[in-house]
C-alpha cells in the first residue's frame, strides 16, 4: 500500500514539474529587446557557412561573450578545431593551423589568415538581433527582419533574420544571413545560454 502511494506521489511530482516547465516557455518580456541588449554574458552554439564565388566552407560554431572578452571557436563536423578567435580590449588572438597570431582588429586578423570576412566589431548587437539604425526593418513583434550594418573597416553588410525562437522571455535569432559584395555567411544558432 505504501509502495502504491509512493509511486503516485512520484508520478504527481513529475507531472507538476513538467507543467511548470511548459508554462514558462511561452512568455515574452514586454521590454525583451532592451533586456536582451543589456545581456552581456551569453554563449551560443550552432553552425556557420561561408559562401563565396571561389569557395564554400562550413563549421560548427561555439561563441562565448562577456563584458570584456569574446571567444569564438569553429570546429569541423567531426569535432576537430579549425580555429579559435579570442578578442578583448587589448586586441585579438587567433589560433589557426597550429600557430598563434595577433592583431588589434579581430575581423582583419580573421580575413588575413583565412580569407573569410565577418563583422566582429559590436557583433553581439547584430547576433542577438538588438541592433538598430535607419536602415533596419522589423516585424509585427518588433523583431529585426533586415539590417544594413556598417563595420568599423567601412564594409557594409546586409543582414537578414529568417527565424526566431522564444526562450527565457526573449526572442532569440535562430537563422540569419550576412551578405556583402564578396561573401555570404549563413548562421544557424541552435542553443542559446544567457547568464
Amino acid at each position: 500500500m505504501i509502495k502504491q502511494y509512493l509511486i503516485l506521489f512520484i508520478f504527481f511530482l513529475f507531472i507538476s514539474g513538467c507543467a511548470q516547465k511548459i508554462s514558462t516557455v511561452d512568455y515574452i518580456y514586454p521590454d525583451w529587446k532592451t533586456r536582451l541588449d543589456q545581456q552581456t554574458q551569453w554563449q551560443v552554439q550552432g553552425k556557420m557557412a561561408f559562401i563565396s564565388t571561389k569557395q564554400r566552407q562550413s563549421a560548427n560554431l561555439n561563441w562565448q561573450h562577456d563584458e570584456r572578452n569574446s571567444d569564438m571557436v569553429l570546429t569541423s563536423f567531426i569535432g576537430t578545431r579549425i580555429l579559435s578567435l579570442q578578442q578583448n580590449p587589448q586586441g585579438a588572438v587567433l589560433e589557426y593551423d597550429g600557430d598563434t597570431y595577433t592583431d588589434q582588429n579581430a575581423s582583419r586578423l580573421l580575413y588575413r589568415l583565412t580569407g573569410f570576412s565577418i563583422p566582429l566589431d559590436n557583433a553581439a548587437k547584430w547576433l542577438k538581433g538588438t541592433a538598430q539604425n535607419e536602415q533596419a526593418s522589423f516585424d509585427e513583434q518588433g523583431r529585426l527582419k533586415t539590417l544594413l550594418w556598417q563595420a568599423e573597416n567601412g564594409q557594409q553588410w546586409h543582414i537578414t533574420y529568417a527565424n526566431y525562437r522564444k526562450q527565457d522571455g526573449y526572442w532569440l535569432p535562430e537563422k540569419l544571413t550576412l551578405k556583402n559584395q564578396h561573401i555570404r555567411i549563413k548562421i544557424q544558432l541552435n542553443d542559446w545560454q544567457l547568464h
